[in-house]
């Protein structure tokens, strides 16, 4: 008989964007967990992109209600944490705090059971993960070397991509009205990635930039070029805008990594206006809530493209649950990191090969902080323990 374990304490990993470790071209604002238990076992967990507030919650009310407790018991605890933070608006920094102790604790699950989440989860429905690159590169700039990047993402047999070219055009009327000449200017890039390199698919996000009137204009200019998908065009709340945004195209709508929680995707669901449902295991509530977003999905008969823009932690807890889910669309995947900074932190990196993920390998989530992380100048490590453990 497995006998109990106990969380014995909590540990957070941020840090300094001076070192470079984490994202070389802006502050990410990374939070790595460590779960530790009384039996040596430990998991990880992450968030982003507000360090201060999510370390203070994840040592304060999280502690304070998960110290001594059995790690495996996650529905219990999550449940517990949700309904204590609902009472004062769920959707903030205590959720994205809660999203990376889920992870941690699915992570610890996996390794005292000796399997990989996605087993836990119900098991693999894919031998391998279709993945597109969101193209935060250094190397080419997506809108003056729309060609170049294209090509360069096609030599690593990545297919599809995903940009962003009216958002610099937003800050001029609020979002509110584009001019001909500058959707012209965001239309550019997409011309000539899918004129000059047809084999190459394109998303396009939005970022939430854009009120209803000029997301129009921007979506029934793009439909000519076939993208993917446009993603987050008008700002998150407002369902029923949506719904009359989808009502008047055939281009797919994607919403959306803001949305947290089963509850607001059950409202977004219910207006008709998702074709893709991207959720963020980082932000929506960890691993546990977003399985339970994609069934809800699925009994929509829709897909998920779960949302992939932070640290290693996040990009192999999107493999699991991509691997274990049946309506998996897309994985979203960014090579300059997996490729890049990600190896700095953790053992392993999951990198792109071909236009897929490998199946994560290894029990739990099948990754360990690099050792000298913790030791690291550029980094502050902060520790709230349970003074019943010794």
């Amino acid at each position: 008989m497995i006998g109990c374990m106990e969380i014995t304490g909590i540990e957070t990993i941020t840090y300094d964007p001076q070192s470079l470790l984490t994202d070389t071209e802006r502050d990410i604002g990374l939070t790595t967990l460590r779960v530790k238990t009384d039996e040596g076992v430990v998991g990880l967990g992450e968030t982003l992109p507000q360090q201060g507030m999510e370390t203070a919650a994840l040592h304060g009310p999280i502690s304070d209600r998960v110290l001594g407790r059995d790690p495996r018991d996650i529905s219990g605890i999550r449940d517990d944490l949700a309904t204590y933070f609902n009472y004062y608006g769920h959707a903030g920094a205590e959720y994205r705090a809660m999203s990376a102790l889920d992870i941690a604790l699915w992570d610890i699950k996996g390794k005292r059971m000796g399997e990989p989440i996605y087993q836990l989860l119900g098991g693999k429905a894919r031998d391998e993960i279709p993945a597109y690159n969101t193209c935060y590169d250094t190397e080419f700039d997506f809108m003056s070397e729309p060609i170049e990047l294209a090509e360069s993402l096609l030599e690593q047999g990545i297919t599809s991509m995903k940009i962003w070219p009216f958002d610099g055009f937003a800050e001029k009327t609020r979002g509110q009205r584009i001019s001909d000449a500058d959707l012209e200017a965001g239309l550019e890039p997409l011309r000539l990635i899918r004129t000059e390199v047809s084999e190459m698919d394109v998303a396009v996000e939005g970022h939430g930039l854009w009120g209803l009137t000029p997301a129009k204009k921007i979506v029934d200019a793009v439909a000519e070029y076939d993208p993917v998908w446009v993603e987050d065009i008008i700002r998150k709340g407002n369902f029923t805008a949506y719904e009359r945004l989808a009502e008047e195209t055939s281009v797919p709508m994607c919403i959306s990594e803001r949305l947290v929680g089963r509850y607001e995707f059950d409202q977004a669901l219910r207006t008709n206006a998702i074709d893709i449902a991207m959720l963020d295991v980082c932000w929506t509530g960890g691993l546990s809530e977003a399985k339970a977003i994609a069934a809800m999905a699925e009994s929509n008969h829709l897909p998920i493209a779960p949302h992939n823009s932070g640290g290693p932690v996040m990009h192999f807890a999107n493999a699991h649950l991509s691997a274990a889910v049946p309506n998996l669309y897309v994985m979203e995947s960014i090579r300059d990191r997996y490729d890049g900074w990600h190896r700095k932190l953790v053992t392993d990196t999951l990198p792109v090969r071909n236009g897929s993920l490998a199946l994560p390998e290894g029990p739990g989530l099948g990754i360990e902080i690099e050792p000298e992380i913790l030791g690291h100048p550029g980094t502050t490590v902060e520790r709230t323990t349970d003074s019943n453990s010794d």
